[in-house]
């Protein structure tokens, strides 16, 4: 195997499957076969359409063509000489784009138990930035909560929160697949302009906030049915960071804002200093699945074959109602 078909968004809103070369099997390195892709409304839907201001660390690193993509499960189909832990036949998650075959570092690339499915280990990257997430807040058992946005990170959160202890998660905004979802995960949803009486009226204020929108004007609001002394956590990644507004009560109830990013759950592995290194949280993922304390049923509302990567990134160019995980099955 020494060539991929690999999906390549050549222009805002234009993407092509381009057939590429693959790196050389290192002897760290293994073969995958892609069988099952993530995709994600929240990054991937900025990538395709462009949705970013200039001078943003957004600019700076989509340069088009730009290659989409970092949620992958298949089947180890090659391994290097020095590779131990994976064996050919094993299936894993890796952080690759939307293609046919990857190479990727055995260090890197985490084996599925037998008790989680393909659809349920393709969530294994928006995880650990759940996870990370849910660290970050340093929650508390009893804690009250509450989660700004509902696409697949958003569930995610909320999900990790109760796991985490919470008494209550409030899941806020959203159409009603979104809210069906996060009531089916334990939570309370309440619509978004109703949500700063509700939440007051019912806790007094929640002790964390997630914004998991992406959305500039979130956190503001997202202040004013914290609690005096709480915690809002920044999950998505705004676009237009210089229209976000912190708003007057985060002073006014000296609020914690504290910011979450991928790039900063450390790859290395464990060691005294690095507690949650991604490795560490992908298994406690897989672990969490396996176990059914974590549920994902319903999660993946829509599917596209190989055949029609096209469609599934014209999908995050739609109205996104209804919509929360979009999933390439390479195998059909």
């Amino acid at each position: 195997m020494t060539t991929t078909s690999r999906a390549v968004i050549t222009e805002p809103r234009q993407v092509e499957m381009r057939s590429v070369p693959l790196p050389a099997l290192g002897p760290h390195d293994i073969l995958v076969r892609a069988r099952k892709s993530l995709l994600s409304s929240g990054t991937d839907r900025v990538c395709y359409r462009a949705d970013f201001a200039p001078g943003t660390h957004w600019a700076q690193w989509i340069k088009y063509p730009f290659t989409p993509g970092y949620s992958m499960v298949g089947e180890v189909i090659a391994t290097g000489a020095a590779v131990r832990s994976l064996a050919v036949g094993d299936r894993v998650a890796t952080r690759a784009g939307y293609q046919t075959y990857a190479v990727a570092e055995e260090s890197r690339s985490y084996r599925i138990p037998d008790e989680v499915s393909d659809e349920d280990a393709v969530w294994f990257a928006l995880s650990a930035i759940a996870q990370h997430a849910v660290r970050r807040a340093e929650p508390v058992l009893g804690d009250h909560a509450a989660v700004i946005g509902l696409g697949p990170l958003g569930q995610l959160v909320a999900r990790y929160a109760a796991v985490a202890g919470a008494a209550t998660v409030w899941c806020v905004g959203g159409d009603e697949t979104r809210l069906a979802a996060a009531r089916r995960a334990g939570a309370t949803t309440v619509p978004a302009a109703a949500a700063r009486d509700r939440i007051l009226e019912a806790t007094g204020g929640v002790d964390v906030a997630y914004d998991v929108t992406g959305s500039p004007s979130v956190l503001a609001a997202a202040s004013e049915y914290t609690a005096t002394g709480g915690t809002i956590v920044l999950v998505g990644d705004t676009p237009f960071p210089a229209q976000q507004a912190i708003g007057g009560e985060v002073l006014r109830r000296s609020q914690t804002v504290v910011g979450v990013h991928d790039s900063h759950i450390q790859r290395a592995e464990r060691t005294p200093v690095v507690r949650w290194p991604f490795r560490r949280n992908v298994g406690l993922f897989f672990d969490l699945v396996a176990q059914r304390r974590l549920d994902l049923a319903g999660l993946v509302t829509h599917r596209f074959p190989q055949g029609d990567v096209a469609g599934a990134f014209h999908r995050l160019d739609d109205d996104l109602t209804g919509t929360i995980g979009i999933l390439v099955d390479w195998t059909g």
